[in-house]
């Protein structure tokens, strides 16, 4: 892989910086750049240095076992970080990364009092972010250098990704700005097209990297950035993550320090803390499956039906706070939570953590329905869902498969069965 020198770009309303990236891979059909493109009131920080395109794309060459060459100007210490990050994710995941080679010929060392001092936060409206700008607020951080000036958002991140400005991202994005001009902190929203070559599967492995790629792009404007944790610490020994204490810190600069935030939080714990502050009550947004904007009014759309949405509602109804959150248009319904899926382990853990705190609540409906959905997902609907998969498979290559099994599925489906899973 090679990532040619970044360029700069300047537009009325955004500042571009792109990067040629040739990928040696055979088979594979990528952009012929790589661009983050920042509103214009940032613009004077956007920088040209490699930064952040060596973080961004050493996951694709990790995971495709290519050499990287950048072209551009490297920190000294985020090469070596790079180098260390490596090990931790071919450790943890051998199968899906290997270790490779960052070629540079233009390392430099920055002055850290180069920064200007500001204090970045990866924002995305979920429970991790909004806990970590809380828990960084003026009224609640008692050591200034550490309290949060700007939030970063990204479009280009999840499925409500809106890179033609059609118009689904524009409409949450106002709502934040507003929330964040409340506040007293700039909100800054970057478009990018690096999910194009991740890819969700890497993107999964590597968020860290995807998350913090932007704020290196943004040249000496922060200080310190702020990676809000999605696991407690203490459960990220047998589920390693895209995000990690061990390796955060080392994606960043001379001038930029990169924080792991809240690592030692529960889920729960952060979505109790942040259960009674009313910025949250219209604007948490959870959910897997795109939110966006409710009609007729300022609150965002959670689809209240995915296991995202019905965890956190399960934990704002135990908080005796889920009534005032507008987020959620729909009534949590225990059936609803009984279906869910439970079958892999690194899921399993937010169940147990509901549980462990509906029983200290005195909830024993909550602990069994979350145990039934346990139970019946290990022992078959996780099975029952692989063995679908499997079919959908051999339905694509096989057309004498097809013809026997679709109009069976279309029978279902006219029947109101299978709940989405068959199809």
């Amino acid at each position: 892989m090679v990532i040619h020198t970044p360029e700069l770009t300047q537009h009325a309303d955004e500042t571009t910086v792109t990067a040629a990236v040739e990928i040696e891979r055979q088979g594979t059909d990528f952009p012929k750049t790589l661009w983050f493109a920042f509103p214009t009131s940032v613009a004077g920080f956007v920088s040209d240095r490699a930064d952040a395109f060596a973080v961004a794309l050493l996951p694709l060459a990790m995971h495709f076992g290519e050499p990287m060459t950048v072209r551009g100007e490297l920190s000294y210490r985020l090469a070596r970080g790079l180098r260390e990050y490596q090990w931790f994710q071919t450790t943890w995941k051998p199968t899906f990364f290997r270790e490779v080679e960052v070629r540079c010929g233009a390392l430099h060392s920055r002055n850290p009092a180069d920064g200007s001092g500001a204090v970045g936060s990866a924002f995305s409206g979920g429970v991790d972010s909004f806990h970590t700008l809380w828990t960084h607020l003026k009224e609640n951080e008692p050591y200034a250098p550490f309290r949060i000036t700007h939030c970063l958002m990204i479009n280009g991140f999840d499925p409500d990704t809106d890179l033609d400005g059609t118009g689904r991202f524009t409409e949450m994005q106002r709502l934040y700005e507003a929330l964040m001009a409340r506040l007293g902190v700039q909100f800054v929203v970057v478009r990018t097209n690096l999910l194009q070559f991740l890819g969700l599967d890497i993107q999964k492995q590597s968020f860290a990297a995807f998350v913090t790629a932007p704020a290196l792009a943004l040249g000496r404007l922060f200080s310190r950035y702020y990676v809000p944790s999605s696991y407690r610490f203490t459960q990220l020994g047998p589920f390693p993550d895209g995000s990690h204490p061990m390796f955060d810190h080392l994606l960043g600069s001379e001038t930029m320090e990169t924080i792991h935030d809240g690592g030692h939080f529960s889920r729960v714990a952060k979505t109790v803390a942040i259960s009674s502050w009313p910025e949250t009550f219209d604007l948490l947004r959870v959910c897997f499956c795109g939110t966006g904007v409710q009609k007729g009014r300022d609150a965002i759309a959670n689809c209240c039906a995915c296991e995202k949405c019905l965890r956190t509602m399960t934990t704002l109804d135990i908080a005796g706070t889920l009534e005032r959150y507008r987020c959620f248009s729909k009534p949590l319904h225990r059936t609803n939570i009984r279906r869910l899926e439970y079958g892999h382990p690194g899921v399993r853990v937010f169940a147990d953590e509901i549980i462990e705190y509906a029983r200290r609540e005195g909830r024993s409906d909550v602990v069994r329905d979350l145990r039934f959905a346990i139970a019946t997902s290990v022992l078959y609907r996780h099975r029952l869902r692989e063995l679908m998969l499997a079919s959908y498979q051999l339905e694509q290559r096989s057309r004498p498969y097809a013809a026997i099994v679709r109009p069976t599925k279309r029978l279902i489906q006219r029947m109101s069965l299978g709940r989405g899973w068959l199809y």
